[in-house]
């Protein structure tokens, strides 16, 4: 007897769910559209867009660790730590025009493991607080030829 009410319970759960008399979450509302739709579901095409995002994301990796490397070199002259960065951001001389600026490291990879993503994330976080920190030493330095004048 248990069972069966308990049984009955969460059947009345789910087809308040799916009916939609109660409150949804926006994750929810896709499981049911996915769950319901009628066309079928193109998994090859699916898998292949997965794993163009997981090529991309290890592109970006490998750039970035590229990068990294090169600014831990203390034997690059300023200037060209200097020209390395703005490459990286896109800051080009005026009046050039190369299209859309540096944007976030997880642009159209965002459905990649969690794992990779994050590992993508923390990369990228080591670059810019290499440039952060380049930029300070820049400016300690400028305040104490500053001071010194």
């Amino acid at each position: 007897l248990l069972s069966t009410v308990t049984g009955v319970h969460k059947y009345k759960w789910l087809k308040q769910n799916v009916q939609g008399l109660c409150p949804q979450s926006a994750l929810l509302n896709t499981i049911v559209e996915f769950a319901l739709k009628e066309e079928p579901v193109d998994v090859e095409k699916m898998r292949k867009c997965l794993l163009k995002q997981l090529e991309r994301a290890e592109v970006r990796l490998e750039g970035i660790d590229t990068i990294l490397k090169l600014a831990a070199k203390n034997f690059l002259l300023p200037s060209v730590q200097y020209a390395m960065f703005c490459g990286w951001q896109r800051l080009i001389p005026e009046g050039a025009n190369i299209g859309e600026p540096l944007t976030d490291c997880l642009k159209d990879v965002d459905l990649i493991p969690p794992f990779n993503r994050m590992l993508l994330e923390v990369t990228f976080g080591k670059l810019y607080a290499w440039a952060i920190q380049n930029v300070r030493n820049i400016l300690l330095d400028a305040n104490a030829k500053f001071k010194e004048l």
